[in-house]
């Protein structure tokens, strides 16, 4: 019974990966080093590893909806993710990204606190 069960999960997750996509819908990025993006309440966000401007993006048209500017001086962004109407974007000092941090900011951008992600 075991053996059955585990062959038929093996061609279910398969099928599953051989299955056909579809893209919907495609939009130019609004930024050039896109390093971060999470989805929440109905936006796309994203954060530039470089210019260190978050975006909170329309998902259905591309359209910029907010931005803002992470000010750090000395950390670079390097991933963001959307919790409980919050976006947190982890920065860290290059080349390695070590001592880093993660920034939380509300949905128009002001900046709620910080907390170390080193161990």
């Amino acid at each position: 019974m075991k053996i059955a069960v585990i062959i038929v999960s093996l061609f279910l997750f398969a099928g599953i990966c051989m299955a056909d996509y579809q893209i919907v819908a495609t939009f130019d990025a609004p930024d050039t080093n896109i390093s971060g993006l999470g989805y929440g309440n109905g936006s796309l966000w994203a954060v530039d590893g470089v210019t260190e401007y978050a975006y909170e993006i329309d998902p259905a048209t591309g359209t910029v909806q907010n931005s803002w500017y992470c000010a750090n001086s000395t950390k670079l962004p390097s991933g963001l993710t959307f919790a409980n109407n919050t976006v947190y974007i982890s920065m860290g000092n290059p080349p390695g990204l070590t001592l880093s941090y993660c920034y939380r900011y509300n949905t128009s951008g002001v900046y709620l606190g910080q907390f170390s992600l080193d161990c």
